[in-house]
C-alpha cells in the first residue's frame, strides 16, 4: 500500500497573490485567463504578470475588467507586467485605472513597448498624480529617450510617489535639464532615484550631484552608475556654473570616483537631516500637544499606557490655575508659547514647526485610548505589536505590545503599527525630510 502524501499547506499572505510570471499568456485570451483567477479569490492583493505575452489587446480587457466595479473591489496593492509588450494603447488603459487610485503602490513595467507619444504619457502621468502609487519602474523601455522626459517629469506632481527607476532608457545629456529642475523643485518627494545605463555623460551627472546637495533634502538612494558617454562630451546646458575640467572628451575614472563620493556625502547628509527632522517633530508634539489644547483635560488623555508618547514633565503641564505653580506658561502670549517651544525643534522649519502646533491644538486629532502617537480622526485602531521574541522572558504573558521598544518590528520581521502610525503623521504634518526654507540660517552641507 502506498504512502498517500497529504497537500502542502499553503500560507495565507500567499492566498492573495496571483503569480503567474512566464506562463505564457498572450493576448486577451490570456487576460481572460488571469480575470477567472481573480474572479474565483475574495482577495487579491498582487498580480504578478511579467514574461508573458498580453500586448495591447491583453492589457485593454485586463484593465478595462480591474476598472469595473467588480473589479475595483480587489485592493491590489501591487502589479508587475515587466517584459509583456506593451505598447501606449495598453498604457493609456493602465492610466484609466490608476485614475484616483488608493491601493495600488507598486507598478512594474520594465521592458515593453513604449515610446514617447506626447498625448499617452500625459495622460499617465496626469492619472499617477491623482494616485497612490510609491514605486514605478519604468527601467530597459528603450524607446521612451529624452523626449519622454521632457513629457513626464514637468507635469509629475504625485504627493505618494517616493521611488522611481528610469534606467536604461536612453536618456543623454539632453535630459539633464528636466531632471535638475524636477529633482530641485518642491514637487520631488522622491526617496529614490535609480538612473543606470543611459549616457547622460560626466558634466550632466555632476550637474545632477550638484542640483540635489542644493535644493534636494528627501532623497536617500541615487544611482548614476553607467552613463559614461561613447563619444566625445558634447556642449549642453547643464548648468551655468559648470567648472569641469572635463571638456574635451570621457571623464577619468578617478573623476567619476570622486563624483560617487560626493553622491554619497549628500545622501548621508539627507539621511542624518531626515532623523534629526523626525525626532524634533515627534519631540515637539510631545511638549505641544499638553500645552496648546484648550484644557488641562484633553492634556492628560493623550498619554498611552506603554509608551511616553504624551507624557511631558509635570511643572510644564500642570494646571495654570493651581497654586503650586510657580511659572504660568499658558499665561504668556500665544506667540511668546510658540517662539519658546521653537526651541525644542531646533532642526525644523517653521513652516513645519506650525503645522505641528496646528496638529497638536485640535482635540479632534487625540489619539485613541491604547495608542500611540499619532491618531487620526475616524481612524480604528489595528491589532497590537509582535513582541520580539529575543527581548521575551520565560514566562511572560503573550499579550502582545511594544513595551520598552522591544517590537519584532524594529527588526523588519513584520510591520510595527506604532512605526507605521509615526510614519503616517510624520507624512501627513510633512516632517519627513528636512526643509530647507529656514528663516535667517544657512543650509548644512
Amino acid at each position: 500500500m502506498g504512502v498517500t502524501k497529504l497537500p502542502l499547506s499553503v500560507p495565507l499572505s500567499s492566498r492573495a497573490y496571483i503569480d503567474r510570471m512566464d506562463a505564457g499568456l498572450t493576448s486577451a485570451r490570456g487576460a481572460q485567463e488571469i480575470i477567472s483567477m481573480v474572479s474565483s479569490r475574495r482577495i487579491v492583493t498582487k498580480l504578478i504578470l511579467g514574461h508573458n505575452e498580453l500586448s495591447d489587446d491583453g492589457c485593454v480587457v485586463l484593465f478595462k475588467f480591474l476598472g469595473s466595479a467588480v473589479g475595483r473591489k480587489y485592493q491590489i496593492a501591487e502589479i508587475s507586467l515587466n517584459s509583456n509588450g506593451i505598447g501606449n494603447r495598453g498604457l493609456l488603459a493602465i492610466s484609466e485605472y490608476l485614475r484616483g487610485n488608493r491601493f495600488l503602490k507598486t507598478l512594474f513595467l520594465q521592458n515593453n513597448l513604449f515610446t514617447s507619444d506626447p498625448e499617452a504619457f500625459a495622460s499617465f502621468t496626469a492619472a499617477l498624480n491623482t494616485s497612490h502609487v510609491e514605486l514605478l519602474s519604468l527601467t530597459t523601455n528603450r524607446n521612451l529617450s529624452d523626449f519622454f522626459v521632457e513629457i513626464f517629469l514637468p507635469i509629475l506632481d504625485s504627493p505618494h510617489l517616493r521611488e522611481v527607476h528610469l534606467s536604461a532608457i536612453g536618456l543623454t545629456p539632453h535630459a539633464a535639464p528636466h531632471l535638475i529642475a524636477y529633482l530641485s523643485s518642491p514637487r520631488c518627494r522622491l526617496h529614490t532615484l535609480k538612473c543606470n545605463g543611459n549616457t547622460l555623460g560626466f558634466r550632466a551627472v555632476k550637474s545632477i550631484i550638484r542640483a540635489i546637495e542644493r535644493h534636494n533634502f528627501s532623497l536617500l538612494t541615487v544611482e548614476l552608475y553607467s552613463n559614461h558617454l561613447v563619444g566625445p562630451v558634447s556642449s549642453d546646458n547643464t548648468s551655468e556654473e559648470d567648472d569641469d575640467e572635463e571638456t574635451g572628451g570621457p571623464a577619468s575614472p578617478d573623476a567619476w570616483k570622486a563624483t560617487d563620493a560626493q553622491l554619497r556625502r549628500v545622501l548621508l547628509r539627507n539621511s542624518h537631516l531626515k532623523r534629526e527632522t523626525e525626532k524634533d517633530a515627534l519631540q515637539l508634539l510631545r511638549y505641544a500637544r499638553p500645552l496648546l489644547l484648550s484644557s488641562a483635560g484633553h492634556a492628560t488623555s493623550t498619554r498611552c499606557s506603554n509608551c511616553s508618547c504624551g507624557e511631558a514633565p509635570s511643572a510644564i503641564v500642570s494646571d495654570p490655575t493651581s497654586e503650586h505653580t510657580q511659572f504660568r506658561f499658558r499665561s504668556l502670549p500665544t506667540e511668546l508659547q510658540l517662539y519658546i517651544m521653537s526651541f525644542l525643534a531646533p532642526t525644523l522649519s517653521p513652516a513645519q514647526r506650525i503645522r505641528i502646533y496646528t496638529y497638536a491644538s485640535s482635540p479632534a486629532t487625540l489619539p485613541r485610548a491604547g495608542l500611540c502617537l499619532p491618531g487620526f480622526p475616524g481612524r480604528v485602531s489595528s491589532s497590537a505589536c509582535v513582541l520580539d521574541p529575543a527581548s521575551m522572558p520565560f514566562g511572560m504573558p503573550s499579550g502582545g505590545g511594544c513595551v520598552g521598544g522591544k517590537c519584532a518590528g524594529s527588526r523588519n520581521s513584520v510591520m510595527c503599527h506604532k512605526e507605521q502610525q509615526r510614519g503616517e503623521w510624520l507624512a501627513a504634518v510633512d516632517c519627513s525630510a528636512y526643509d530647507p526654507h529656514r528663516e535667517g540660517e544657512t543650509v548644512p552641507v
